[in-house]
């Protein structure tokens, strides 16, 4: 393009001494080209290189010197009981509330087909200050059929039930839901087992109310957890049961019940939440 535009140059000062408006647009449009293809042999070459911060990976998330910011929290759902089927004219997630003649029919139990327990659980946890810091690095629900869903700390997942629900059998049918900002996949369907999603040497706590004794959680947290640490919290998302019947393959501490009274998946978190907020003065 630089020899074109300098060519071109040539023949219209010889032959033209004053080109008019059409030519004048071709030798401008032939520098410019000239200009971009110079720039970019400089760029490859290395001799032009922008220091612009997010070049040097300065900014929310960004790898800084090489390291990878690895310390934070990371959630897992367990034995969440997520199917769909085709009821009707489309495909819908089965749920206890909607579809308990579909399911009889099909002798399965209604009771098992929660999938709002999930849906409240995600909603804690995005809502948290904990996450609104970027003190969440990913949410996985595991489910009772070994699939593994990763949900991004920065996704905007639907408050509506129905709309929820049509989310996550477009993720199981599709593999992954891009943002439709930025192209980014904040819902994917990923590999098991889940341990190997987390950075080595993470201290990994189980959550059940089946545990031996109850624990101050607020009081654990301030005196057993460092301040820089990377955390793995694994709470039930299940209706009956506990996740300990669950997790035979991770490698835990000793499972922690942080109440009297059997909680929900949504109340646990929100006070395992508030309690770590309070150790890393979130307010």
């Amino acid at each position: 393009f630089g020899m074109a535009s300098w060519s071109v140059l040539r023949l219209g000062s010889a032959s033209e001494p004053e080109p008019g408006r059409s030519g004048r647009r071709v030798i401008g449009l032939n520098l410019v080209a000239g200009v971009m293809m110079i720039l970019f042999i400089f760029a490859r070459s290395g001799v032009y290189r922008s220091e612009h911060p997010r070049r040097l990976g300065i900014g929310t998330g960004a790898v800084v010197n090489n390291a990878v910011d690895t310390e934070g929290v990371w959630v897992v759902l367990e034995k969440a009981h997520l199917r769909y089927a085709k009821v009707g004219k489309g495909l819908t997630l089965l749920n206890a509330q909607d579809h308990t003649d579909y399911l009889r029919k099909n002798e399965e139990d209604p009771a098992l087909y929660r999938p709002d327990i999930v849906h409240q659980a995600l909603m804690t946890i995005l809502d948290s200050p904990m996450n609104k810091a970027g003190k969440i690095k990913g949410i996985y629900v595991h489910t009772t059929d070994n699939n593994l869903i990763y949900i991004d700390p920065e996704a905007r997942l639907p408050r509506m039930f129905r709309r929820f629900c049509n989310l996550i059998v477009e993720v199981m049918q599709r593999m992954s839901v891009k943002s439709t900002q930025t192209r980014k996949k904040l819902l994917k369907l990923v590999r098991t087992p889940v341990d190997s999603h987390f950075p080595p040497g993470s201290t990994m706590l189980q959550f059940s109310y089946r545990a031996e004794n109850v624990t101050d959680f607020h009081s654990y947290a301030a005196k057993k957890l460092p301040s820089k640490v990377q955390l793995v919290l694994v709470v039930g998302a299940m209706a009956h049961g506990s996740v300990m019947d669950a997790t035979g393959d991770y490698v835990f501490t000793k499972p922690l019940c942080i109440s009297n009274y059997p909680l929900s998946a949504a109340c646990a978190l929100s006070r395992i939440l508030c309690a770590l907020e309070r150790k890393f003065k979130i307010i």
